[in-house]
């Protein structure tokens, strides 16, 4: 019975599974225990020229000086210009100073200063009650009350979150952009206190609720996605259905034409198998990309905003997938199967995040050179981004990687050809 463990397949076997838990450990594991955001580019557009103003983009361009700050900051003009910036993913967010901002914070300012005026005045009025009728005393009071008369009001900031452009990044600034205004808040309310406290001022809780939140910050999504567009992991999972359906039929369809090669026998395709291969691929991207539409729209009604064009997309994304693992086929044959696998597991791990958020190794030696980022990067410009184009760097480089991949399924005809003549 122990016999087994004599056979070099059962070592094979637990080889590959070590291999195989590795890979997924490296992808999953290690990708998302080292995730942390790291200058993360978020517009700041200042409508306001005052000196508070002017002290808070201080604050805040302080805070992204660091080394391992979490935000950098794009200065951008006009607040008009997000839309097309959110589009271009030139920044994931964007904190907008509203003007009035510098004149609201003053009147909070006036309006403590005729606080404390309105203390010293009860105090003096208690102490020497004569001095309330002379003249430098009805003036302060007249001042103090000028100041005091009517509430003041919170300063605006505006602040935007594009969940389209990727919803982990958009999940994080939900969170961090609130608490950035909270700082900021507290920096101003500790000087509000301190000058309440120096001056023994009793503030009803009416005063001190415009006091303590100096800064009023409403959040806006742009680019929202809602539940059921799957919460943001639609162009995730299309991706791997596209991934996935051409790798399946790329394998069938190279088998299918090696048993069927008659013009070679040294067990590579001639010219004519790999022209017949690409005329298929054509046929078998158009049944991917009608299969995902049928199955996330029909079935199960997932937003699609421009049917045709997302026809048309999966099929380009299918096909360029369904060429790279054909090239890779027919140059290595099954050997090169695992090469595939890598891709697809390495890549799971990485294509969620944005760059900012993964670990230099992650970052340059994943994220940048795999394949399926720029088909979820082109999925998602197309189903969240109403304002995106389509035909930026992410196409291109699919495109470049499709020509590439064909020029490599006809150069491997010419392997053996070239072995014999030498």
């Amino acid at each position: 019975m122990l016999n087994v463990f004599k056979r070099k397949n059962i070592w094979l076997g637990m080889l590959a599974a070590i291999i195989i838990i590795g890979l997924f450990a490296f992808a999953q594991v290690g990708a998302r225990s080292t995730v942390k955001l790291h200058h993360l580019p978020l517009a700041l557009v200042v409508n306001d020229q005052g000196k508070d103003t002017k002290n808070v983009v201080k604050t805040l361009q302080n805070e992204s000086h660091r080394k391992n700050a979490e935000i950098k900051w794009v200065k951008v003009k006009r607040t008009s210009s997000l839309t097309k910036g959110f589009a271009e993913r030139k920044y994931y967010g964007a904190v907008v100073i509203n003007s009035g901002f510098t004149q609201a914070i003053n009147q909070q300012t006036r309006y403590l200063k005729g606080k404390v005026i309105t203390k010293k005045l009860d105090v003096l009025a208690a102490k020497t009650p004569a001095l309330t009728e002379t003249q430098p005393f009805q003036q302060q009071k007249v001042v103090a009350g000028s100041l005091t008369s009517k509430l003041p009001e919170q300063a605006k900031i505006s602040l935007y979150v594009s969940q389209g452009s990727n919803v982990t990044a958009a999940n994080v600034l939900m969170t961090a952009l609130p608490e950035m205004t909270n700082r900021l808040n507290q920096k101003i309310t500790n000087q509000y206190n301190r000058i309440a406290t120096k001056s023994g001022l009793t503030l009803t809780s009416r005063e001190w609720s415009s006091l303590q939140t100096p800064i009023n910050a409403t959040m806006t999504k742009r680019n929202s996605v809602s539940t059921k567009e799957i919460s943001g992991m639609a162009p995730f999972l299309i991706t791997i259905f596209c991934w996935l359906g051409s790798l399946i039929f790329s394998l069938l369809n190279w088998r299918d034409h090696s048993k069927n090669e008659m013009n070679r026998s040294d067990g590579r395709l001639s010219i004519t198998s790999v022209t017949s291969q690409l005329i298929s691929g054509i046929a078998i991207a158009t049944v991917i990309a009608v299969s995902i539409y049928f199955f996330i729209k029909v079935c199960y009604s997932v937003p699609v905003h421009d049917p045709q064009n997302f026809l048309l997309l999966m099929g380009f994304i299918a096909f360029v997938f369904y060429a790279l693992q054909s090239a890779v086929l027919d140059l290595l044959g099954l050997k090169g199967w695992p090469l595939l696998l890598v891709i697809w597991i390495g890549s799971m791990g990485v294509i969620t995040f944005i760059p900012q958020m993964l670990s230099p190794f992650y970052h340059n030696y994943v994220y940048d050179i795999t394949p399926i980022r720029f088909a979820n990067d082109l999925i998602t410009n197309q189903m969240y981004i109403r304002d995106a184009s389509i035909t930026g760097s992410s196409m291109m480089a699919l495109l470049y990687l499709g020509l590439a991949s064909v020029a490599v399924m006809y150069g491997s005809t010419l392997i053996r050809r070239a072995k014999k003549t030498a």
